[in-house]
């Protein structure tokens, strides 16, 4: 990895798949009882899922007008971001309905 191109994917890449392990492990902690930690991994995630966006936005800018320029693993990181989106507001919604059953 020696592009700016390659760099910013990778951060992309790294926090994607971050967000989405810290959202399992607040799912299993939400499974567990362990509401608080929960909660805490979730917002780990956010912040991960923030920094990945981040890294989108710097990279879509990066090569707009150069669209010839993007590679087939700089698309194979934002379809990470997304699954770690889908999963981490997945996980939340069911956080809430966990508590709210056993509130």
């Amino acid at each position: 990895m020696d592009t700016k191109l390659d760099m910013m994917s990778f951060s992309i890449l790294r926090n994607a798949r971050k967000a989405k392990n810290l959202a399992y492990k607040a799912l299993k902690q939400m499974k567990a009882g362990n509401l608080d930690e929960a909660r805490e991994l979730i917002a780990q995630s956010d912040e991960a899922t923030t920094l990945a966006q981040a890294a989108e936005s710097d990279l879509l800018e990066f090569v707009e007008g150069n669209e010839k320029d993007v590679e087939a693993w700089v698309e194979h990181s934002q379809d990470h971001l997304m699954s770690s989106l889908l999963a981490t507001e997945t996980i939340k919604e069911m956080i809430e309905m966990y508590d709210m059953q056993h509130a």
